[in-house]
């Protein structure tokens, strides 16, 4: 439980952090020209700095169209069923933008029993989508399945998904980290009786 709670927490300052460092009072959540993407930030923020205006600000910015404010709004409500049919309804429909969000959901068991092997194949039909995604969406995702891949203790393709990584990310603490996780595998394989690469 700990460990979920800890996931959530993370997963929320990356929400914050995206938005910006500042909560800005001066936003009328009435104002006829509001743009979506400014709802979108005030809800992200207020879950640190206005928890108390969390639910209105995210409100009104899925009602705007920006589905992922139910992401703070379920976990400051503790109900994640609006946030779980959503996602569930954009990835049926082949949304891109909805599989890190579901794969997150079944991953720590938020709203849901755990299921890493739903996680593990929703992260393998986004990367199978025949769209164009951004390097850094694959590249990312590529990092959650070796993550994953490594609770499952299944060295191969934790090894495979961490070399895809090492090989492509432009942000040298993704590339150390991959390096150990390549590591890992290959002394985990070793010990299995596999032979060195």
């Amino acid at each position: 439980m700990v460990k979920i709670f800890l996931f959530a927490f993370f997963i929320v300052i990356s929400f914050a952090n995206a938005a910006g460092p500042r909560w800005d009072n001066s936003i009328d959540i009435d104002d006829p020209n509001l743009a979506i993407n400014v709802a979108a930030e005030q809800c992200q923020k207020s879950l640190i700095n206005a928890p108390e205006k969390l639910e209105l600000w995210c409100e009104k910015a899925i009602n705007m169209g920006y589905w992922r404010g139910l992401v703070p709004l379920s976990l400051h409500t503790g109900n994640g069923e609006r946030l779980l049919k959503k996602a569930t309804k954009r990835v049926n429909a082949k949304d891109p933008t909805a599989y890190s969000t579901l794969a997150w959901i079944y991953e720590g068991g938020m709203f849901v029993d755990q299921d890493i092997n739903y996680a593990i194949s929703l992260h393998k039909e986004f990367l199978a989508l025949d769209v164009e995604l951004p390097k850094s969406s694959v590249t990312a995702t590529h990092e959650e399945l070796a993550k994953l891949y490594k609770i499952q203790q299944n060295w191969l393709s934790v090894s495979k998904h961490a070399q895809y990584v090492f090989d492509n990310t432009t942000f040298e603490f993704n590339k150390e980290h991959a390096a150990r996780l390549m590591k890992l595998a290959q002394d985990k394989l070793v010990d299995q009786g596999h032979s060195k690469r």
